[in-house]
């Protein structure tokens, strides 16, 4: 009896942007392997995100993950969608980020037990995001010349697998198993920084390896001006409590363990 194809959760958040989300969910919709589940995990927007959401209902499989709008909280609404998952397999990704047509087939390829699947990201300048916005140009555009994608490198993926440094949220992987086993995100960390890192970390502390994603899973990012930062210096030095204690695994989390 064969092994049952693994079901992959995308797990995306956003916060007010609904124009942009909606250039997302295209491109989520024009993958060569669709998603068994798209969770979207808002930090508080209003009904605009939940109008495109609806938008979206007949052609994808489609959930919003809610939160009040409460200082700046991507712990939080992560958690909740991987509480509303039920698939193997969890990407994250911002909402700002554009996917080419094989992210999610690639990102299943490089999928394993033990292993978070680093991917990268093409940043796109401010006059290339408003021309994705304004629709002089296409999606399809932005990766026409993205050759590079279908690179395997083999061992090579896996050469460098305690580097939290190239990892982050805006696009990786990660079996459920091992998200829920740390507890998820730290819900400690509010306002922009380190969430990601933090979770990253202790993943490694509970012995998950890093394995890069690089050329077959970059992500465009849409250009948009940068997050307060008032909180970094707070974030930073509870960053850095985990980063030198090895023993640091599970996560202050109400969410996923009240």
């Amino acid at each position: 009896m064969g092994t049952l194809p693994l079901q992959v959760a995308l797990i995306i958040t956003t916060y007010n942007r609904p124009d942009v989300l909606n250039l997302v969910l295209e491109s989520v919709a024009q993958q060569s392997r669709c998603p068994d589940e798209v969770i979207i995990c808002d930090d508080g927007s209003d009904s605009n995100t939940s109008a495109i959401i609806v938008s979206w209902s007949s052609q994808l499989p489609i959930r919003h993950a809610w939160c009040p709008d409460i200082n700046f909280r991507a712990a939080l609404t992560r958690n909740l969608g991987i509480l509303k998952s039920r698939a193997e397999i969890l990407i994250f990704m911002d909402g700002d980020c554009l996917l080419q047509p094989s992210f999610i087939e690639n990102h299943l390829k490089l999928a394993q037990r033990g292993y978070v699947v680093s991917g990268g990201r093409h940043l796109l300048s401010d006059e290339q995001s408003k021309s994705v916005l304004n629709g002089s140009l296409t999606p399809c555009e932005v990766f026409g010349n993205w050759k590079f994608s279908s690179w395997q490198l083999g061992r090579l993926r896996d050469f460098r697998p305690k580097n939290w440094e190239s990892v982050r949220t805006s696009n990786l992987s990660v079996h459920r198993e091992d998200a829920l086993r740390i507890a998820g995100f730290d819900e400690s960390y509010i306002g922009w920084g380190r969430e990601d890192s933090d979770f990253v970390v202790r993943l490694i502390h509970s012995g998950v390896k890093i394995r890069s994603g690089r050329l077959a899973t970059c992500v465009a990012h849409l250009y948009h001006p940068e997050s307060p930062r008032d909180r970094l210096s707070v974030n930073d030095q509870r960053f850095s409590e985990t980063l030198n204690n090895p023993t640091h695994i599970m996560a202050t989390s109400s969410i996923l363990f009240p």
